[in-house]
């Protein structure tokens, strides 16, 4: 009898020991933070744009023609060589030419002193008015002249139309060119286009006159962006690719030229003093969005309504406030009024 009431005795106290080692466990568990990382929510403006390739190409091919005849006698530049508009390409030998523009020049200054001279008269009454309206027809007629031999004798310098490339001087030094005869090939390069494929859907967000940025896509190169212009955009999209075609005008640069693959970045819209957060941030719960705010070391639930979403980033409409601290790791392990202790 005595043996049973010990064994009852040291059982009772075991049990105890069990229950209380449970219970203490229990409680360390329960108080037992989890570590998280906040970041404080603040108010930002931020873009949502996308990237679309295009190839560089030369605003324009241009074919220069000889306007008079005779040998040419000098070349500027060589091809490849980079010319400015109104910089001489090559020049004609019109020995002719430069006759009769001597020969207007003369005519000219004898007939403007012949002018003058009658203009005094006339002023003093010594001559008739028709004495005086015939000098003066002359002396325009020989004005007329000389501009007109000018301009023939400047067209034996050929001149570049426009700032760009020389592709290709086609004749010689010595050989003999008419009017008309082609002289020079040019690449129009006063700027640039880059032809870019815009997916269907956002084709709705561009506008002619909208800016974009355009940097070199070469691998393992910094981003140096330099600006475009939307100037044209299909109005039917490729049956195939679904596709708008869209050129961005670029100016000059020496970092973008003809041939050169290039990126474009896009802006479809653009969002001003909003509230943007991780997307990872929220949570999918019973239908709802929420997302967990750190309140002194316990995680406060808040449903929150969200907006457009921008690249790995969400826009939140509703549910935060600037300046609350928003866990952004470990949230998936929390509940509401759980304990958070802050990671380094």
């Amino acid at each position: 009898m005595r043996k049973n009431v010990l064994l009852m005795i040291v059982m009772v106290l075991l049990l105890s020991a069990c229950s209380g080692g449970k219970k203490e466990q229990q409680a360390e568990n329960q108080v037992r933070p989890t570590d998280v990382t906040v970041t404080k929510v603040v108010l930002s403006d931020i873009d949502d744009f996308y990237t679309v390739p295009g190839i560089v190409e030369a605003w324009d091919d241009i074919t220069v023609p000889s306007e008079t005849s005779g040998p040419v006698t000098w070349i500027g530049k060589e091809e490849g060589s980079f010319i400015e508009k109104g910089e001489p390409i090559l020049k004609i030998n019109t020995d002719n030419l430069q006759a009769n523009l001597n020969s207007a020049k003369l005519q000219l200054e004898d007939d403007k002193k012949e002018f003058l001279r009658q203009k005094n008269l006339f002023n003093q009454k010594s001559v008739s008015q028709k004495q005086y309206d015939t000098a003066k027809k002359t002396y325009d007629l020989s004005a007329v002249s000389y501009k007109l031999a000018l301009d023939e004798f400047n067209k034996s310098t050929i001149k570049s139309p426009v700032t760009g490339i020389i592709d290709d001087v086609i004749p010689d030094v010595g050989e003999y060119v008419s009017p008309g005869t082609e002289v020079a090939r040019l690449i129009d390069m006063s700027k640039l286009k880059i032809y870019v494929n815009v997916p269907e859907n956002d084709v709705r967000y561009l506008q002619l006159g909208q800016e974009v940025s355009v940097y070199v896509a070469e691998i393992g190169s910094n981003k140096n962006i330099k600006k475009g212009v939307i100037n044209y955009i299909s109005v039917v999209s490729d049956p195939q690719t679904l596709t708008h075609k869209v050129r961005v005008d670029v100016e000059l640069d020496r970092d973008i030229r003809p041939g050169r693959i290039v990126r474009v970045d896009i802006v479809r819209q653009s969002f001003k003093s909003v509230m943007v957060v991780d997307m990872y941030a929220v949570i999918d719960k019973d239908g709802q969005k929420i997302v967990y705010v750190n309140k002194n070391g316990v995680a406060e639930e808040r449903s929150v309504i969200t907006g457009e979403m921008v690249g790995s980033k969400v826009v939140i409409v509703s549910g935060l406030e600037p300046g609350d601290e928003l866990i952004t790791s470990g949230q998936q392990f929390l509940s509401n009024g759980a304990a958070v202790r802050l990671g380094e």
